[in-house]
């Protein structure tokens, strides 16, 4: 019985130094690395791609045709600017009326310090709200009035959704702008002021 027991004891023993020895064996925990994200990965597949710009998500063109006056301020004469493609081409063409000509040869017909508010389009309409200076810097008389709206309508009438534009003034409708010309409902466009 005393031998059964010694030899429970040795295996016991034995059985302990040989879980303790496999621990000991057991390689060390290895440390996996984070995955690459998506942009180390392009970056790697492209060499000195840091040096190479991204391309941008949309390198459309698109025309945006505004009007201005000539010198003598007679007649409008159309101006074509090619822009990146956006969702709000109206916007953009008010925009750039509003930013005046850079041709020498014409004159711009937005009065200084006219920003544009909010366009939208109903109907074929488009309503065009401007801030007041359209009104408080617009210094000129019947023909200066006479351009100033013709180049609003006829900029806008170039897209083919509009066919009217009503001219607002801080999101109100005005009867004119210096008292000679009637803007109280949605204007047509006008060829015969366009220079040919």
């Amino acid at each position: 019985m005393v031998t059964r027991r010694n030899l429970l004891v040795i295996v016991f023993v034995l059985l302990v130094a040989f879980i303790g020895g496999c621990a000991e064996n057991t390689p060390p925990t290895q440390v996996i690395p984070n995955e690459p994200t998506k942009e180390q990965q392009q970056q790697a597949a492209i060499p000195d791609s840091q040096n190479t710009p991204l391309p941008s998500i949309s390198q459309e063109k698109m025309t945006i045709t505004v009007y201005n006056a000539t010198q003598d301020a007679t007649h409008l004469v159309a101006e074509s600017h090619v822009v990146l493609k956006n969702e709000h081409p109206a916007q953009t063409a008010i925009e750039l009326l509003v930013a005046g000509t850079k041709n020498a040869e014409l004159l711009s017909v937005m009065p200084v310090g006219t920003k544009l508010r909010h366009i939208s389009v109903k109907d074929n309409i488009a309503y065009v709200d401007f801030n007041d200076k359209l009104i408080k810097n617009n210094t000129g008389g019947s023909a200066s009035e006479m351009l100033l709206v013709a180049a609003i309508v006829n900029t806008l009438t170039e897209f083919h959704n509009i066919q009217r534009v009503q001219i607002l003034v801080e999101g109100k409708k005005i009867d004119t702008i210096s008292g000679h010309m009637d803007i109280g409902e949605p204007l047509s466009r006008s060829e015969k002021i366009i220079k040919k």
